[in-house]
């Protein structure tokens, strides 16, 4: 009785011409046979999620391929994570455009995991409309990151979204289609304002933290004007520059810091915030009523918002 061969080793032996070419290549970087058909193997429950369409299924075994070639299919991988897992709950977006969808996410994923934010990324990608167009699929998920916490990206998913379909970008943005252009405009000259937001006095982003608790930092940081975003961190023997907007915060570290000077130390208790605590220094960002507050038993820092004068 003839064997029937089905899913994963079905579709390759179906489009041998096609992965052949995969597979010696892999084969050049080391890989054996056991190897690839245990990868393959793997990958059955993602190409069953998309349905087994041969269009959808094969850039996920070209991927799978590629990163087993180059030591990274194994359980702690979060390339393998995010074909074996992302990609199913992104669909509708790889069933549009595989051949663009796969290669993008996965790049795009890596510096989202490392800021801890795949979660949330992946969510917001898997709620917003498939973009119309396949050269959309890169800005989409550029901005996505920024909107989950990516602040480093900032400018230039400003831009991307400047220059996506209104519908696409609404959809990222989570604001009406008609107020697209205006919710940029505004945001990109007042990094803290965006619909819906208190915009009154107060904390309204926080930066670092404890390593203990999730956060960077072992000691309690100190903050210098100066650097390229004029707010500095001063921690655990290093200097980095903070970036932060409505979005999200992250520290760049500098390889040539600038000297810094202590700020001053403002009243605590003329700041609108809910603790009780020494502050040893607050720095004025683009906007004079926008501080970066630090205080003496705090890994964090606050972005603080004052009443303007």
């Amino acid at each position: 009785m003839a064997v029937v061969v089905t899913g994963v080793p079905a579709l390759v032996r179906a489009h041998a011409a096609t992965v052949d070419p995969w597979l010696r290549e892999a084969a050049g970087w080391g890989v054996d046979a056991a190897a690839a058909r245990a990868a393959l193997t793997d990958l059955e429950p993602a190409v069953a999620a998309l349905d087994g369409d041969p269009e959808v299924a094969l850039p996920l075994v070209r991927a799978t391929l590629d990163l087993l070639a180059r030591g990274r299919w194994h359980a702690a991988s979060v390339p393998r994570g995010v074909v074996l897992t992302v990609l199913p709950r992104l669909a509708t977006w790889v069933r549009a455009w595989p051949a663009d969808v796969v290669p993008a996410v996965l790049a795009a994923s890596r510096g989202v995991a490392r800021a801890g934010l795949l979660d949330a990324w992946v969510d917001r990608v898997a709620r917003a409309d498939v973009p119309a167009a396949p050269t959309d699929v890169r800005p989409a998920l550029l901005v996505a990151a920024w909107r989950s916490g990516l602040v480093r990206y900032r400018d230039a998913a400003l831009d991307a979204a400047a220059a996506l379909p209104a519908a696409t970008a609404a959809a990222l943005l989570e604001v009406p289609e008609a107020e697209v252009g205006v919710v940029l405009e505004r945001h990109r000259a007042d990094r803290w304002w965006w619909p819906g937001r208190d915009d009154g006095p107060g904390v309204v982003q926080r930066v670092g933290g404890f390593v203990g608790w999730g956060g960077p930092w072992v000691q309690v940081p100190r903050v210098a004007a100066g650097g390229p975003t004029g707010w500095l961190v001063v921690v655990d023997g290093t200097v980095g520059a903070v970036v932060a907007d409505v979005h999200g915060s992250a520290v760049v570290g500098l390889e040539d810091p600038p000297p810094t000077v202590a700020p001053p130390r403002p009243d605590a208790r003329r700041l609108p915030v809910p603790w009780l605590d020494e502050v040893t220094g607050a720095v004025p960002g683009e906007r004079p009523d926008v501080l970066l507050v630090a205080r003496t038993h705090s890994c964090t820092l606050d972005v603080v918002r004052v009443a303007a004068a």
